[in-house]
């Protein structure tokens, strides 16, 4: 039966249709971020567009202007992913959607984003803040770096969606997609090293928009 069949239970215990999850997971998206530039569709049978949604990421208190897209992910949510059972806690989120900001959608990103929002699925892992994915090769033309890094949205619009998505009694989490170079991710493999890491972030003013030039602050 094709996905937009499948019933999901509510928080009242009632069945949900997908279809209907992922309008609500739109509108709520909309409500943030203003109607989505681009939609890219998938034809999985487990379901995951692709929504672009144009930015200005400078604030409106600053000049200048620097535009990109946010991509958000509508559909990882509707599966739990597998916590394993001695870090089950009342904390562990088990539905996620990715979010990624970026110059432009190109269809290399895309492609990449819907990779890594169906990993816990194939892998029958999970996905949190912090955790890391190594690739064997940089993912990406012009860039180096071949590790994702999942962190927590910083700006007020997507802070709001991640605060209001649920599905099921389930909160669902908003993971920002990041490229590191190799040595950050050594570094964030040691005592304190993701703490120590965000703060180079703030040292080195990170872009919020990917940019693959970037050096690495190691």
């Amino acid at each position: 039966m094709p996905s937009r069949f499948r019933q999901i239970l509510s928080d009242s215990g009632q069945p949900v249709q997908a279809a209907s999850l992922y309008q609500q997971r739109l509108a709520i998206y909309e409500q943030e971020l203003g109607e989505a530039v681009h939609s890219f569709a998938d034809s999985a049978d487990h379901r995951i567009d692709i929504h672009a949604f144009g930015r200005d990421f400078v604030p409106d208190c600053e000049e200048g202007s620097d535009e990109g897209y946010v991509l958000l992910t509508n559909g990882m949510s509707e599966l739990r992913m597998p916590a394993p059972n001695d870090l089950e806690t009342d904390e562990i989120k088990h539905r996620a959607e990715l979010m990624w900001y970026v110059r432009g959608p190109t269809q290399e990103i895309c492609a990449n984003l819907r990779w890594l929002a169906r990993l816990p699925f194939i892998d029958k892992t999970w996905f949190g803040f912090g955790h890391r994915v190594l690739m064997p090769k940089p993912p990406l033309a012009g860039t180096d770096f071949r590790t994702f890094l999942f962190l927590t949205p910083v700006f007020g619009p997507d802070q709001r969606i991640a605060e209001t998505l649920t599905i099921a009694g389930d909160a669902v989490e908003i993971l920002t997609v990041n490229l590191i170079s190799d040595r950050e991710l050594d570094l964030i493999k040691t005592h304190d090293g993701l703490d120590t890491f965000l703060d180079l972030l703030d040292e080195n003013d990170y872009p919020p928009i990917f940019d693959p030039s970037r050096k690495s602050y190691v």
